[in-house]
């Protein structure tokens, strides 16, 4: 529970960017009173936790490559500043990424990677490289058994990208976390900020009993301002500013108060799967160069096929991790409703449908690896997160007169950018105009705003 009645800064959010903007921000402004609150029991075990938890740098976007490739390298920083993040699982691991093209995508990723001045470690992989791929089917004839309709796309090459790979989402949630608590921020968990209130700010008209503005008031300079964080159990704190990084359930928090995001959370499905097919899958020696290949063995990269089904190899434990954006069976929003309740019932392991494995995720996986059926594989667990999209597939960073920061819109590449995202929210609670991201470069802030928004269209979302 917070120790105060008052903190200068309200964080919300314990997320991979709610954790580095608590960083970044305290290490930026030690004088600072920090609480970070969170609905869950502790730091990255929202969304962060229950995701595929990878990192890459292979964007069409200049912009998401920029901020990318700032926290990759800074991740690589850390473990060579601190040994315990070396392994033997290690922070980061980039055995890279491998995407599998269909022909009408070989031309536009091979311009990519051209077009990106060496910005890009990556290259084309020609389809005869492929062939050695264990159970592969390059060119599927149909989608299922007596399905009648055109088939899957053929699989033409692909790109391998090798500032790619995993990282360990509960080391990195730890690390934020306890580096910031050392400087003196404090953080509350299980504690779900219920909603943000104007109440208490001397001077501001309310409406009873809504306890919202006159409206008005919205072009008095300087009137409204968010005053206190209530809580689900009834408590508050007071605060001068709010940095609501909450992800999937930001818009519970800010369409009350009238602040849009203009971003929409989907579910994120996740299997665990084991079996003969996985075990001759993980064995194979692929014929690419990543950035980490112990024993300077290539190991299997991420796969991600061409109906965007991907395929993660978790070596340890012989099993692989697919996933899948459910853009139809299941609505967009987030399932649980906290309006209507005290606390915030995020269950991972029941939002991962293990009905929609056989029905929605294995469909889109066995035409390219029939051996991938239900018959060859032991479906382990199933879980899920949500993934919070923006209209182009860039992060949203906006301030608001009331007092509140908002940052979300990830599109699934949170933990890839939230190093980058931390340093950005931090230089605009300064009243700055750009960010200095790792190890050096500007950033201009407005780029990611809403109302002065600059940036080109994402056309590589997993």
């Amino acid at each position: 529970m917070p120790t105060k009645d008052r903190y200068d800064v309200v964080i919300v959010g314990a997320g991979a960017m709610g954790l580095a903007s608590a960083y970044h921000l305290i290490d930026r402004r030690p004088e600072l009173s920090i609480l970070v609150v969170d609905a869950r029991a502790g730091p990255g075990e929202g969304s962060m936790g229950a995701s595929a938890a990878m990192v890459r740098d292979v964007f069409s976007s200049s912009d998401n490559r920029q901020l990318a490739q700032s926290s990759i390298a800074f991740y690589r920083h850390l473990m060579d500043e601190h040994e315990e993040l070396q392994g033997p699982s290690p922070l980061l691991d980039l055995y890279g990424y491998l995407w599998l093209l269909p022909e009408r995508y070989l031309n536009e990723y091979r311009d990519l990677v051209r077009g990106s001045g060496g910005a890009l470690d990556a290259r084309m992989i020609e389809l005869s490289d492929l062939r050695s791929c264990p159970g592969l089917d390059p060119t599927p004839a149909r989608w299922f058994e007596g399905d009648t309709a055109a088939p899957p796309d053929a699989i033409a090459g692909g790109l391998f990208g090798r500032n790619c790979g995993a990282v360990a989402p509960e080391m990195l949630a730890n690390f934020y976390f306890a580096a910031a608590r050392a400087r003196g921020v404090e953080f509350a968990f299980d504690l779900w900020a219920q909603r943000l209130s104007f109440e208490g700010r001397e001077g501001l008209l309310l409406h009873e009993p809504s306890k919202l503005p006159y409206s008005f008031q919205d072009h008095v300079e300087g009137r409204l301002r968010i005053a206190r964080v209530v809580f689900g159990d009834g408590t508050s704190v007071r605060t001068d500013r709010v940095i609501v990084a909450a992800g999937a359930w930001a818009e519970h928090l800010l369409h009350p108060v009238g602040i849009a995001t203009a971003c929409s959370p989907r579910p994120e499905l996740l299997f665990s799967v084991s079996g003969r097919e996985v075990d001759r899958l993980l064995a194979w020696t692929p014929p690419v160069d990543p950035i980490d290949a112990p024993a300077g063995r290539p190991r299997l990269p991420f796969l991600i096929l061409p109906t965007g089904a991907t395929m993660k190899p978790i070596f340890g434990e012989q099993r692989i991790w697919i996933g899948a954006v459910d853009h139809v069976a299941h609505p967009i929003g987030t399932r649980e409703d906290p309006a209507t309740e005290s606390g915030l019932d995020y269950r991972a392991d029941r939002l991962g449908d293990r009905e929609a494995f056989a029905t929605d995720v294995l469909p889109a996986v066995t035409p390219y690896f029939p051996g991938f059926d239900t018959t060859g594989l032991r479906l382990e667990r199933s879980w899920g997160g949500y993934y919070h999209f923006s209209p182009e597939g860039l992060p949203v960073l906006t301030e608001e007169a009331c007092g509140v920061i908002f940052i979300g819109g990830d599109s699934g590449s949170g933990v890839m950018k939230a190093d980058s995202i931390g340093r950005l929210v931090a230089a605009l609670y300064d009243g700055a105009c750009e960010a200095r991201l790792f190890p050096g470069g500007a950033y201009r802030l407005d780029r990611l705003s809403l109302h002065r928004r600059a940036v080109e269209e994402e056309r590589i979302i997993l």
